[in-house]
């Protein structure tokens, strides 16, 4: 009878062996001791009376419960060890008889778990291999066919398996050898080679369906030896179309995936979709067909998460990812052509393919990730993490690069990517109705979103860059807030990361620094980045995040150490916002802003010490009281090394002033702080 009809027969006999040893399990307990695992039926003999009271369950015959009157305490109280002797009272157990039943009921409790998951798997119809592989060898944890422990390498197995790529790499090279000689003809020996890989192929396939542990060296040999075979064809005798090479590396990865992903073979799945798909990119490098090679990455992609849905290669898709990027960058560096060449290469560079096909690749990178987070059972890592906002940030690059080359008006194409952005936006709300508890995911799209509007905004808004830091920075301070309502302390990060994002591109662009050509963009900018980074660092301190749901906060920044970017992101804004109000002042009053200005940059930073370290002292905070210290530092650093040998007269007295006051105070401070 198979084991799909014995199924319900061993559920039955599970059900009442079961029911048997947590009764005797409770006995036990009230005898002074307790086994948390079962007895096994071949190591307790019952006595006619007990056994009476569990009949023997018959294949297909139909269980009866037992009466309860008839369970009784006394039921267990007359069972045997092997040797006869009455166990009826746990006083009565001999130290022999308690070590025996300990290792006895271990054993048992590991061949109960063993059973039943080989039930569950032939139920699923798994064949015998498949359940070996998922269950394991049917032995208790320690126990060896042959009693010893598992050795670390299975030397027998690896020398056959050396030998076996001995022997077929000595057929490989005969075929080489006579085609080389012109013993065959070219054409012919490409033939036999590429007919010789397929029959490994084959034959793996075959192996796998067997157990076999040579199906992995017939199937990666022969994949190895069709990519090595198509590659010399076409590159070096030229024997073979580019076209009937994409065909045959398509087939033959698509081949190694449904082998692969049908026997669990992770390692040959990560050797041949790879390989077919560097072997695609190698036809004509570096001018290969690009659409083509845009069909190859896509399958690739759709390939590489489906085995990772599947359990099968949790890491194809990082091997996948790096010809994704390569590709993308060969294909942007190559495209904006000169003048000269435009009319030689533009055909093979395929221009009009370009942006159809960097938003399909955006598409399915974005398809994927929105599938792995709807799937509960699917737990999140790195790679979705970053994956949207990498495909966010990659494919504004490479379309940036490419626009200006491609189309004299390239408006659209930042119209297009505010779209995106927005719908980024979109899918994290999406994503939050959907869980309302963490609102699993959405913090991916937030962050992916962000990017793409900061990058978005900086190249439109280049030379008036400072109208657009309140946004940001504001924008900042909303995520922290939704961070809160959403339950996802990553959108808390997100909020973080954008508001150090918002004041390094003031910073870096120029746009709050004095003189300023749009004076109006710079105290707007600066005063917001100020503003707004003080009040989110203040938020942060009041609400410190929730670590139950976050590897971050529960592992690496319990504290949440983190915010102290904002408030450092604030103390910047100021100092900027109070420089731009120092040089409008020096030029209303008509004095020259050289010696007054450097020497009032010196005040700001003083004066912001002073005031960190009196509320350092107020709140008792030991990471303001750390800041404040730092600024202090940097106050005098500029006086006594900036200060003194450029600025002179009563600027220069002012700024020692103001240094030797943050000292005394600081050391006021300082004396409280330890009492």
């Amino acid at each position: 009878m198979s084991a799909r009809h014995d199924a319900p027969a061993c559920r039955r006999y599970f059900s009442v062996l079961l029911s048997t040893v947590k009764k005797i399990n409770n006995h036990l307990i009230r005898h002074g001791t307790s086994w948390y695992t079962f007895i096994p039926p071949s190591s307790i003999v019952c006595n006619r009376r007990s056994s009476e009271n569990y009949p023997r369950i018959r294949p297909g015959a139909k269980k009866e419960r037992a009466h309860p009157s008839r369970r009784t305490e006394n039921s267990f109280t007359d069972w045997t060890d092997k040797s006869g002797e009455k166990m009826g009272n746990r006083s009565e157990y001999p130290a022999s008889t308690v070590e025996q039943l300990s290792e006895q009921i271990r054993m048992l409790t590991a061949r109960v778990e063993d059973l039943s998951g080989r039930l569950a798997a032939m139920e699923q119809g798994l064949p015998a291999r498949r359940i070996e592989e998922k269950i394991g060898s049917g032995r208790p944890p320690g126990v060896e066919a042959h009693g010893g422990p598992q050795p670390l390498m299975d030397t027998p197995v690896l020398l056959r398996r050396i030998a076996t790529v001995c022997f077929l790499l000595v057929v490989a090279l005969i075929l080489r050898t006579i085609t080389d000689n012109r013993i065959i003809d070219i054409r012919i020996g490409s033939i036999l080679g590429m007919t010789y890989a397929a029959l490994l192929l084959i034959l793996g396939w075959r192996l796998y369906a067997t157990g076999s542990r040579l199906a992995p060296v017939f199937a990666g040999c022969g994949i190895l030896l069709l990519f090595a075979v198509v590659l010399e064809t076409h590159s070096h005798y030229a024997s073979l179309s580019a076209e009937g090479v994409y065909l045959i590396l398509f087939l033959a990865g698509a081949a190694v995936f449904t082998m692969s992903v049908r026997n669990q073979a992770s390692m040959l799945i990560c050797l041949g979709v790879p390989g077919s798909i560097a072997v695609a990119l190698a036809i004509d490098f570096p001018y290969p067909h690009y659409p083509v090679m845009s069909f190859f990455l896509l399958s690739g992609i759709v390939a590489a998460s489906y085995a990772f849905k599947q359990g099968t290669c949790r890491y194809l898709r990082w091997l996948i990812l790096v010809p994704v990027v390569l590709f993308w960058l060969l294909w942007t560096m190559k495209l904006p052509l000169p003048h000269a060449e435009a009319g030689f290469a533009a055909k093979g560079m395929h221009p009009g393919w370009f942006f159809p096909l960097l938003f399909v690749f955006w598409g399915v990178y974005l398809t994927t990730v929105v599938l792995n987070v709807l799937k509960k059972d699917l737990q999140l890592g790195f790679f979705e993490s970053i994956l949207p906002t990498v495909a966010a940030v990659g494919a504004f690059y490479a379309g940036n690069t490419a626009a200006p080359s491609l189309s004299a008006h390239h408006a659209w194409f930042y119209l297009a990517t505010t779209t995106i952005a927005t719908l980024h936006l979109g899918l994290a709300w999406w994503l939050a109705r959907v869980d309302r508890t963490t609102a699993r995911g959405s913090n991916v799209f937030i962050l992916a979103g962000a990017c793409l509007i900061i990058l978005t905004a900086t190249t439109v808004f280049q030379q008036n860059i400072g109208y657009i830091l309140p946004i940001w920075s504001g924008s900042a301070l909303a995520l922290a807030l939704l961070s809160a309502f959403l339950h996802n302390q990553g959108v808390r990060i997100t909020s973080y990361l954008m508001q150090t994002t918002a004041c390094a591109a003031a910073i870096i662009s120029g746009a709050v620094r004095v003189p300023n050509p749009v004076p109006a963009a710079a105290v707007v900018g600066a005063a917001a980045v100020f503003l707004f980074s003080l009040i989110q660092y203040h938020w942060s301190r009041q609400n410190p995040p929730d670590g139950s749901h976050s590897l971050f906060y529960s592992r690496i920044d319990r504290k949440d150490r983190g915010r102290v970017v904002l408030l450092i992101s604030g103390l910047l804004g100021g100092y900027y916002f109070f420089q731009f109000l120092l040089h409008d002042l020096l030029a209303r009053l008509n004095i020259a802003p050289g010696n007054a200005l450097q020497s009032g940059q010196s005040l700001i930073i003083n004066i912001g010490a002073l005031v960190l370290m009196a509320l350092a002292l107020n709140k008792k905070s030991r990471e303001m009281m750390v800041i404040a210290a730092l600024v202090g530092v940097i106050g005098a650093g500029k006086v006594f090394v900036f200060d003194m040998f450029g600025v002179k007269g009563a600027p220069l007295v002012l700024s020692v002033f103001s240094t030797g006051l943050v000292a005394a105070f600081g050391s006021v401070v300082m004396g409280r702080w330890h009492n």
